[in-house]
């Protein structure tokens, strides 16, 4: 969120250490991603998870910047549950821009991979958790072939997963799992948050501070006045009542009314892993 103007009520934003994720409006799925990250191939996946969870990473000095996708993977037009998804008619250049067509085709690709199957989304249900894509690194191959890297999370394993596929020959090249790294929550996994938060016993002092805001008015998650911004918590020394997060998959939300007052979230985190909210200090 940018030029903030911060209020004497609630809690402020977060500093630039955390790995954000803007949901400017409830319920608006296929948000394409901010950012600009260039993430390392199938050789070097361990770098890819270090610098995909910082979020943003340094190209090579030749290479032009590449934006990330990233989109809600729940919904029913999402490419994983198409029946097929067009090949791009021209295949881009090995460091060309990210396009919404091949992004949609290598998610597509993706799903049709045994490893896709056997994971476990935000909901519960079969199939792994899309949180991004972007351009493999080109100087990982020599070949000059396109390749694009998906990020998931399997809520089955607590683990993020990387996915290489070459958009020129339609192919899965590889798949690696990391446990222990949490990149930036996505737009769903953040509405999720929010809904779970509203929905639990530690949400009564925030609708009431909602209501004093505003004049009466009732909180939901579909309340148009909240904006939301969430990043993935992972707890440290100083933090208790969430422990286990860092394994798990934890979000902690920021709750702006109309761009002025913040309600008082910071005290909460949720567990999307195990589905509950954690009291935090």
């Amino acid at each position: 969120m940018t030029d903030t103007q911060l209020s004497p009520e609630g809690d402020s934003p977060p500093s630039s250490g955390r790995r954000p994720s803007k949901f400017r409006r409830l319920m608006t799925p296929r948000t394409l991603g901010v950012g600009s990250a260039v993430a390392a191939g199938a050789a070097a996946v361990a770098l890819v998870f270090a610098t995909q969870t910082a979020v943003q990473a340094t190209s090579s000095p030749e290479a032009p910047e590449s934006t990330p996708i990233a989109a809600d993977s729940t919904d029913d037009g999402a490419p994983e549950k198409a029946e097929e998804v067009a090949k791009p008619a021209a295949i881009a250049a090995a460091y060309d821009q990210l396009s919404g067509a091949e992004v949609e085709y290598v998610r597509f690709v993706g799903a049709q991979d045994p490893a896709f199957a056997a994971g476990v989304d935000l909901f519960g249900e079969p199939g792994l958790q899309f949180l991004s894509t972007d351009v493999a690194d080109p100087q990982a191959y020599g070949d000059g072939q396109r390749r694009l890297l998906s990020l998931y999370y399997d809520y089955g394993t607590n683990e993020t997963v990387s996915m290489i596929v070459n958009v020129t020959t339609g192919a899965v090249e590889a798949v690696d799992r990391a446990s222990g790294t949490q990149p930036a929550p996505t737009d769903a996994e953040t509405a999720r948050a929010w809904e779970m938060l509203l929905d639990s016993e530690s949400a009564q002092p925030i609708v009431d501070e909602f209501a004093a805001l505003t004049g009466g008015s009732a909180l939901t998650p579909a309340s148009a006045e909240v904006l939301l911004t969430a990043h993935s918590f992972i707890t440290d020394a100083g933090s208790f009542g969430a422990e286990s997060c860092g394994v798990d998959r934890c979000v902690q939300l920021l709750a702006q009314i109309d761009g002025g007052a913040f309600l008082t979230t910071s005290t909460f985190v949720v567990n999307l892993s195990t589905r509950t909210v954690l009291t935090v200090s």
